[in-house]
């Protein structure tokens, strides 16, 4: 959408809901469900396409199960959107949503348990031969192939009781197969099945994307969700936290968003390993993991360390070979070694928040102990976080000077543009002159157009990357800002992103440096594109207080929000809430510094159900 067609908030309620895309099978917005006044879902936004696999993760009641039952009808909101095949459906029921092709296999079992395997499948869809009753041959013949489709080999015969809690669940999951379902709801099997059963399902879903079907896969497993996900869905109580790729995933920001902290207490427990099978099996993992992370066996000797563990507390590896926690204490220089080692002793949780190793170093320290089925102790885990800001700053310089090579790389692409630009415009300006019919010069204008359009966007990237001129000049904020939207207009478009724009005036003066505004609102405006979903809403205002000499700028988005109690952190360095693994979490902290260079400021307000609002604050000439 283009500046000048941008649209105001007054017009939203008038504007009919666009269509969110051709492969958009399902939309859902401003979702919530209660059970008991008890609130389960507090707004939530999901969207999905058409072939596509999209998981659902999130801890223990973050309202991943209560988010796919509305689909199936086994629940129904309170308030919200839901939009399904192009058209809006008030509520599903059980059979509605079977009827619309949409099909779930549950994390607690949804059988008859007297019925036999065949009775289960065809329960209230029984195949009938005319006048005869029952065709319970052909019945047969359907149940064993799709458990020939299966791999599997059960007893059609035997009440479903008398088999594994498995082997009913895929007598479940034939059940959905038999329907045929365009969307496939799928409810934390892996907890339940073998990896050779898993590996027949996830053939399954592979089969039933290449036929441009949907599947909602919802577990807590990341390795599963990075494995055969295209694209994941974060819920943490109630509130959607992040949408996105996985092949933009950064592997340790999901965990970290996901759950509380990376490899804690509840995903270890939960996969209730022996000590040596974590060992085997998470080392990779466990190395690279930012975090610095120690492992005790039970008699208190190290088993595992990983590479920030070493650096963050200057350990040689030589010093963590088969060595105690006593001598590990010892050349750690802890002034809290004695408490670690009674807390270990003890075997008890506990964290220290900020404990300083020498001046410039400051670190949070965690301890869990780790427990077998039978809840013996099996080892401890200690997690080592370096929370000193000293080490951000410096790779913050390293990153800025790494952030200006590439605006002069920018610069120079933008010179090598503009000169074949130059030259097709002065052929056009050729062709004019000739005789041409009417389409030709239709045509010939729209070239033109689009020309100009281009040389307007090198133009304004070209004045972006100037960043070793600081001038302090007298800047038009407007141009600015809608330079601004220019840059950023695939980005808009390629989300459908609804552009409400609400500056009425064509110039605002204020003193600064027009290159370093441009980034600040880029930085913001790129933020609300990364949270909402498809079809969402960017809202850039601009009013000036003429009495109090400033103006004021705002950039607002009806994404997923900002928690509360982050709120406060969002713009440190290196703090971020995405999990695209190119996201550096330095947007906001450079915005702020911006802000504050022209000597204003930058305030963010989000509460569930409004939108996310950033203010910048200016003084004006």
């Amino acid at each position: 959408m283009s500046a000048d067609r941008a649209e105001t908030r007054d017009d939203l309620e008038s504007v009919p809901v666009r269509a969110v895309s051709n492969r958009c099978l399902l939309r859902m917005r401003g979702i919530h469900v209660a059970y008991n006044g008890v609130p389960a879902l507090k707004g939530v936004d999901f969207d999905l396409y058409d072939g596509e696999i999209h998981a659902l993760v999130g801890e223990h009641r973050a309202g991943k199960s209560s988010l796919v039952k509305l689909l199936s009808g086994a629940v129904q909101k309170s308030q919200g959107e839901i939009i399904y095949r192009g058209v809006e459906v008030k509520s599903f029921f059980p059979e509605s949503a079977i009827q619309a092709g949409i099909g779930m296999v549950y994390q607690n079992l949804n059988v008859l348990p007297n019925l036999n395997a065949i009775e289960n499948i065809f329960a209230g869809r029984m195949i009938q031969q005319r006048l005869l009753g029952l065709d319970r041959r052909s019945m047969f013949s359907v149940g064993m192939a799709l458990f020939r489709r299966m791999n599997i080999e059960i007893d059609l015969e035997l009440p479903l009781y008398r088999l594994s809690q498995a082997q009913q669940l895929m007598v479940e999951f034939a059940r959905m197969l038999f329907l045929n379902p365009r969307l496939m709801i799928l409810d934390e099997l892996s907890n339940k099945l073998t990896p050779e059963e898993m590996g027949t399902i996830y053939d399954i879903i592979s089969e039933f994307r290449s036929q441009g079907k949907s599947i909602i896969y919802i577990t807590h497993d990341m390795e599963e969700t990075l494995k055969i996900a295209d694209r994941v869905t974060i819920l943490k109580d109630g509130y959607r936290r992040g949408t996105e790729r996985v092949a933009d995933l950064d592997r340790f920001r999901l965990y970290e968003l996901t759950y509380s902290f990376a490899l804690g207490k509840k995903e270890i427990e939960a996969n209730r390993m022996q000590f040596y099978l974590l060992k085997r099996y998470s080392e990779t993992l466990i190395r690279h993991l930012p975090i610095g992370i120690i492992i005790l066996d039970a008699d208190d000797v190290v088993q595992l360390a990983n590479f920030a563990g070493i650096e963050i507390m200057q350990l040689g590896p030589e010093q963590l070979n088969t060595h105690s926690l006593e001598a590990l204490l010892a050349v750690m220089r802890f002034p809290i070694a004695r408490e670690i080692r009674d807390r270990v002793a003890a075997r008890e949780e506990f964290v220290w928040e900020e404990v300083r190793i020498d001046d410039d170093k400051q670190v949070r320290v965690d301890v869990f102990p780790l427990r077998d089925d039978g809840s013996s102790i099996i080892g401890t885990v200690l997690l080592v976080h370096d929370v000193s800001i000293d080490r951000y700053m410096k790779d913050y310089i390293i990153r800025a000077e790494k952030m200006a090579t590439v605006a002069e790389i920018a610069a120079g692409v933008s010179h090598e543009i503009n000169n074949p630009l130059f030259i097709i415009r002065n052929y056009v300006e050729l062709l004019k002159t000739k005789k041409l019919d009417p389409d030709g010069r239709e045509k010939l204008r729209k070239i033109e157009k689009e020309l100009g359009r281009i040389v307007e966007i090198t133009g304004s990237l070209l004045s972006f990357s100037k960043v070793k001129e600081l001038p302090e000049s007298r800047t038009n904020l407007v141009e600015v800002i809608e330079e601004a939207i220019l840059l950023l207009q695939h980005n808009l478009s390629k989300k459908n992103i609804r552009l409400v724009k609400e500056v009425f005036v064509q110039r605002v003066e204020i003193v600064g440096d027009e290159n370093r505004l441009k980034q600040l609102f880029l930085n913001l405006l790129l933020n609300s594109i990364d949270a909402v979903l498809d079809g969402g809403i960017v809202l850039v205002s601009l009013v000036v207080y003429a009495e109090d000499r400033f103006v004021e700028v705002t950039v607002a988005d009806n994404g997923y929000g900002i928690p509360a109690d982050i709120q406060g952190k969002i713009f440190n360095p290196f703090f971020s809430t995405k999990m695209n693994k190119k996201n550096a979490g330095l947007g906001l902290s450079i915005c702020q510094r911006i802000a504050e260079a022209h000597d204003g400021i930058i305030t963010v307000t989000s509460t569930p159900g409004n939108f996310t609002e950033f203010k910048v604050k200016l003084p004006l000439k």
